[in-house]
């Protein structure tokens, strides 16, 4: 591999998580855009949703792409860095969305409303955490640094 680093062999553990966060992504956001069409919200509030909405299954797409192209080598640089930016994205949107979820009105669906959108979120941040690492750890291994290849995340 260029650089000297040791490249991150995709495991079936990688794959399984990947694949896991990609198939959760699309239900979670395909749901979103079906659920916001069908909604009384203002046009501008459906127009954010959807974009948002998306840009996560562009970004789920992408981890595809990923796990496509890495499917039987490894994942390298340029992959690991869209594992990365995908956790991120997922995780940001979810520490936002949460909050406002909270303290919204949801009327007569309010207190099960929450609760599965809670639980949309923690699920969607523990597989956001799994495919970080998993970027992260290929990032290392693919810098060569014998400071950070020692390390384990």
């Amino acid at each position: 591999m260029p650089g000297g680093g040791y490249p991150h062999v995709m495991t079936l553990r990688s794959r399984i998580v990947l694949i896991a966060f990609v198939v959760w992504t699309a239900f979670v956001w395909g749901n979103r855009i079906s659920n916001t069409l069908r909604s009384d919200e203002s046009t501008g509030s459906k127009t954010f949703s959807t974009v948002l909405s998306l840009v996560l299954l562009a970004f789920a797409l992408a981890v595809v792409v990923v796990v496509v192209k890495a499917w039987k080598g490894y994942i390298d640089g340029g992959g690991a860095k869209v594992l990365m930016t995908a956790a991120a994205l997922t995780v940001v949107v979810w520490l936002v969305r949460v909050p406002m979820i909270l303290m919204a009105d949801h009327g007569d669906k309010d207190p099960g409303f929450k609760i599965v959108h809670v639980g949309l979120g923690v699920v969607s941040v523990v597989l956001a955490a799994l495919v970080w690492q998993i970027g992260a750890v290929a990032l290392r291994r693919g810098q060569g640094s014998d400071a950070m290849e020692g390390g384990r995340v």
